[in-house]
């Protein structure tokens, strides 16, 4: 048999590849406060209008002998002074020089506060007082029984201290100091004022409390965690607080070591620090150490950044943004409404407290004041990391910059971003744009270094993902005969019934099958000499694929019978060509989107059987029997016999089984019956018939 030139085939638009290519050449931005805000820097900071800015930064401008320091003021006259614990002392800064003004008679100084006359007030524990110094000379002003004094305001013409345990708060009088306010927790730990209303925050429960001047409280908060550290009035209404977990505990002679040591870490430098010892809450179902809330006037706080691994302890203000000091690594945060960056790392474990407007910074591991100035030192600001499913080339950089002048350079990495393996960082890079010099990778991050008085608003950077190959994850080929469509056909050899129905010597149209179990692929039918192949393939960088479909024998001969098809199914008229075996072979190509850097894939089916020649039959009468005997390329199927025209009667093999290619039949029709007439049926719905007269 010649092998016809055309193969005939039924294309079923089914699958159509409609994605959305990432494959094109795209870029990265970062323009924004939320996408800075993500970063880390020094001596930079993040307007609230979403700009990156050079700011000062803090260099080291005192050191002291005393291991631990903790407290600050700084007055009006712009007087600057420092306490100290372990021994508790006073010390008056000026230039780079400290003054001690005084010996303090308790174990730790906790807080400082220069009134509106410009008098210094001290609160101190083990023994808890209220001191008043008045040039060189201590004056105790009140005094606890038990517990210690943590925190000192001016608010509404008087002195109020927060103390604990209990939880109270006290008011200097002419006759010393009374009760003023009690508070359900175990010690209050912080105050604030805020116009008519006096603020508190509480360890144990981490309360946040407002109390009008009459000591009734007004609002109350709750916090996931055990303690309020450091109240804040921000300079938009806003009240910050610093939240963290912990009990106060006594600090000792010697408890600060050096930095990085394994003592030194697990202190805050004041006077109460969070044990790592301690059951640390799961808020969200992860683990917090500490956390920067914001408390609306209705007393909602609201969470602006948790930190999974600093301990913020110390609240400031500089303009509009909110400054945290933190430990164990000493750094300096930088916040707005919209989210936070780390600004600096001080060469510290922890920063224990800032002045009014973030100038000065107390630390501890070393005990040390930094002072932040306007000139000298780098600005720099590191990107968070971009992740990439698929690998990235990366071409030319921009920067966007309102004033001054900036360096970049670039780093490209492997893994996710919290356990990264990074390649070098490239060389520094000057001018607004050019090329990045990436080697291509799935992490990228950059880093900038700003002149004085810079301002950047944005960073683009171009990148194009690495074209992969399709993925096929599967090729079926269906049944002989069976097809898929939409809808019924116009015209055509076609039952649209599960099976062909045999009822009478007539094949007729029966009653439509029930809704297909894929009808995704369109609704069942079956037409005599086709196949039907579908896949299921994607792409990697979700390009459109175009697919071409072939035939191969099992001699090698190979026939295209499709190209450039959108539709992942496709049933082919299988008669075009001789009977034998063949397989399909899909390939898959991303060309359209990729023309001179396209991918293609091929992939199999399963070996099939083509068999478009009928049963050959074979009758005769010998006695009152009808002897058939059929032969076929394939198994056959059924096999029926008609007397006269009548109904089809099923005849069962000699063997009772009808499995084989060759089989033997034995049927006793009536005597009367004139003529005889057989059909046969193949797997692949090919038939045949013969008839035998009746001899005179």
């Amino acid at each position: 048999m010649m092998i016809r030139k055309t193969v005939v085939f039924l294309v079923l638009l089914f699958g159509l590849c409609l994605r959305v290519s990432a494959s094109g050449t795209q870029w990265l931005r970062w323009a924004s406060g939320e996408d800075f805000l993500k970063g880390q820097g020094e001596g930079v900071a993040v307007t609230a209008s979403g700009t990156l800015r050079a700011v000062g930064v803090w260099k080291e401008a005192l050191s002291f002998t005393e291991p631990v320091l903790t407290a600050v003021a700084e007055s009006e006259a712009g007087k600057l002074y420092v306490a100290t614990g372990h021994p508790a002392r006073v010390y008056r800064v000026s230039g780079s020089t400290a003054e001690k003004v005084a010996d303090l008679p308790a174990e730790q100084a906790t807080a400082m506060l220069v009134d509106s006359d410009g008098v210094l007030w001290i609160t101190t524990m083990a023994p808890g007082l209220l001191l008043r110094l008045d040039g060189e000379k201590v004056e105790e002003k009140g005094r606890l029984g038990e517990g210690g004094f943590w925190d000192l305001v001016e608010f509404e013409g008087s002195i109020l201290v927060a103390a604990g345990p209990p939880a109270e708060i006290f008011r200097l009088g002419e006759q010393g100091i009374e009760r003023w306010a009690e508070v359900p927790d175990s010690f209050v730990r912080c105050l604030a004022v805020d116009g008519h209303r006096l603020l508190a925050g509480s360890s144990g429960s981490g309360l946040v409390l407002s109390f009008e001047a009459s000591a009734r409280v007004a609002v109350t908060a709750d916090s996931p965690f055990t303690e309020i550290s450091d109240l804040l009035v921000g300079p938009e209404g806003d009240v910050w607080a610093v939240a963290l977990v912990g009990e106060p505990v006594e600090q000792r002679p010697g408890a600060a070591g050096e930095k990085g040591s394994k003592d030194s870490s697990k202190g805050t430098g004041s006077s109460s620090s969070a044990s790592l010892d301690l059951d640390l809450p799961k808020v969200g179902g992860k683990t917090a150490v500490s956390e920067l809330l914001r408390m609306t006037p209705e007393g909602a706080l609201l969470e602006q950044h948790r930190f999974t691994r600093q301990v913020a302890g110390s609240l400031s203000a500089d303009g509009d943004e909110i400054l945290v000091g933190t430990g164990y690594e000493g750094e300096i945060w930088s916040f707005t409404r919209d989210g936070g960056a780390r600004m600096a790392t001080l060469d510290a474990v922890q920063a224990v407290a800032m002045s009014p407007g973030g100038k000065y910074v107390i630390t501890q591991g070393p005990a040390a004041l930094f002072e932040r100035q306007s000139g000298g030192g780098e600005h720099r600001f590191r990107s968070e990391p971009r992740k990439f499913e698929i690998p990235n080339r990366f071409g030319q950089f921009r920067i966007q910059a309102s004033s001054g002048t900036s360096e970049i350079r670039f780093r490209q990495g492997a893994g996710s971003p919290e356990k990264a393996i990074w390649l070098q960082w490239g060389p520094w890079l000057s001018g607004p744009q050019g090329e990045s010099g990436l080697p291509p990778g799935r992490l990228v991050q950059w880093e900038v270094r700003l002149g004085e008085g810079t301002r950047l608003d944005a960073v683009n950077l171009a990148r194009r993902e690495i074209n992969l190959a399709p993925v096929f994850k599967g090729i079926r080929v269906e049944d002989p005969g069976v097809i898929y469509l939409n809808s019924p056909p116009m015209s055509g050899p076609v039952i649209s019934e599960d099976h062909p129905s045999f009822d009478g010597i007539f094949t007729t149209l029966g009653t439509p099958p029930k809704k297909s179990p894929v009808a995704a692929q369109g609704k069942k039918y079956w037409q005599i000499g086709y196949r039907t192949l579908s896949w299921k393939v994607s792409d990697p960088n979700n390009d459109p694929l175009r697919f071409s479909v072939e035939v191969e024998s099992a001699d090698g001969l190979v026939l295209p019978i499709r190209k450039n098809l959108k539709a992942t199914q496709l049933a082919v008229d299988m008669r075009a060509i001789p009977d034998g075996r063949y397989r399909f072979r899909v390939s898959a190509s991303d060309e359209r989107m990729n023309p001179s850097d396209s991918r293609s894939v091929s992939k199999f089916s399963s070996w099939f059987e083509v068999d478009n020649t009928p049963p050959e039959i074979g009758m005769e009468r010998v006695g009152g029997e009808l002897r058939i005997k059929i032969s076929d390329g394939s198994e056959l199927l059924r096999v029926e016999v008609s007397e006269d025209g009548g109904e089809w009667k099923m005849l069962e093999a000699e063997d009772l089984l009808l499995d084989g290619s060759r089989e033997s039949f034995v049927y006793r029709p009536r005597p009367e019956t004139k003529i005889l007439i057989c059909r046969a049926f193949d797997t692949h719905h090919n038939r045949n018939a013969a008839a035998l007269r009746k001899e005179n």
